[in-house]
């Protein structure tokens, strides 16, 4: 009732004049809010000069929200209005330039502006770090913000502070598993076993790094499932990081038939080796082509080498390849692979 009766007195009180004229200020604020905020864009960044790149810029969007609410706060204080409305306009002002400061902050650290970031701090190190304090600096900015708008809600802080420390005990033993992941996480960031894009193995699953956030890390695995495992956990597993393989094993046993000749075996494995050494993607002082033994279905023979193909979509053509090749030279050589058998003997 009684916002009734102020709402009241505010339209009886003010002309339809001062209406317009709060309007046109709205207005005008409005339109030159977009201007003014590429101005001030292209005084941080003098040498920019496409509008695109400006509208990009992390303080763009507030500063040309600041510009909008200001001019509806003068538009307000041009009218006549109760002394408990205008602490309330005045208050909800503060706020809103408050929250607009803490998007423009943290905006400034979100993922599109990682590159002008590096290039202002000059940093040289791991994305991944630089990716995990931007979500510690974004997190501390919206906690500090959180705390200011309590403040200026008229709550006391101190008071906030000790009620919470009743509870300090219980928040602690719960946020434990929170903890040991916030440890690990920063453990992975400084000791780098995988960054973002590397293919991993951990535990019984494997996948492209996707992110690494203050509680776990994700993971896209081969059948494009994004797998969230808790930090501790990788900590704790054994890692293996395909990425960040030097070289590649190809390792291939063929059992050929027990009645090959044995000069057809050596020539065999004269050929497969020169096959091998005229191969540009094959590391020469690692290769093995070797008579491993006889063993209960015929001639065991091994072909063991290393690639310079780590990709692995790109080493599995690879080896496909190698795989035909092979196979052609026993075929041309008119010698048959073995086969698993058993000789049955029959007691009459």
């Amino acid at each position: 009732m009684d916002f009734l009766n102020d709402l009241v007195n505010i339209i009886t009180t003010n002309t339809a004049s001062d209406y317009i004229a709060s309007l046109i200020i709205i207005l005008i604020f409005t339109v030159i809010g977009p201007m003014i905020a590429t101005f001030i864009i292209k005084i941080l960044r003098i040498k920019e000069k496409r509008l695109t790149r400006i509208k990009r810029h992390a303080f763009y969007k507030p500063l040309k929200g600041f510009i909008s609410i200001l001019g509806v706060y003068i538009a307000l204080n041009t009218l006549v209005l109760p002394v408990h409305w205008v602490l309330f306009i005045n208050k909800s002002y503060r706020i809103l330039v408050i929250l607009l400061i803490s998007y423009a902050f943290s905006n400034f650290f979100s993922s599109h502006n990682y590159e002008p970031l590096k290039k202002l701090i000059n940093f040289t190190g791991n994305d991944a770090l630089l990716v995990f304090v931007s979500k510690f600096i974004k997190a501390l900015i919206y906690v500090i913000t959180g705390f200011i708008i309590i403040n200026e809600l008229g709550y006391n802080l101190s008071g906030l502070v000790a009620g919470l420390g009743i509870f300090s005990a219980a928040i602690a033993l719960a946020a434990q598993d929170l903890a040991k992941n916030i440890i690990a996480g920063c453990s992975i960031i400084i000791d780098k076993p995988f960054v973002i894009g590397d293919y991993v193995g951990i535990a019984s699953m494997s996948g492209t790094i996707e992110d690494i956030t203050f509680r776990s890390t994700r993971i896209r695995n081969t059948e494009n499932q994004v797998i969230s495992i808790p930090n501790s956990k990788i900590a704790e597993e054994t890692l293996i990081n395909h990425t960040q393989m030097q070289k590649r094993r190809f390792l291939l046993e063929l059992t050929l038939e027990l009645d090959t000749d044995l000069p057809k075996v050596l020539a065999l494995l004269e050929k497969i080796k020169l096959l091998l050494t005229n191969n540009n993607h094959i590391l020469q002082n690692n290769i093995k082509t070797y008579f491993k033994t006889v063993s209960n279905n015929g001639i065991d023979i091994v072909i063991d080498f290393y690639t310079d193909i780590v990709d692995y979509l790109n080493y599995l053509q690879f080896k496909q390849e190698m795989n035909y090749e092979i196979l052609d030279l026993i075929q041309k050589e008119n010698i048959n692979l073995a086969y698993n058998s058993q000789t049955l003997y029959i007691k009459k």
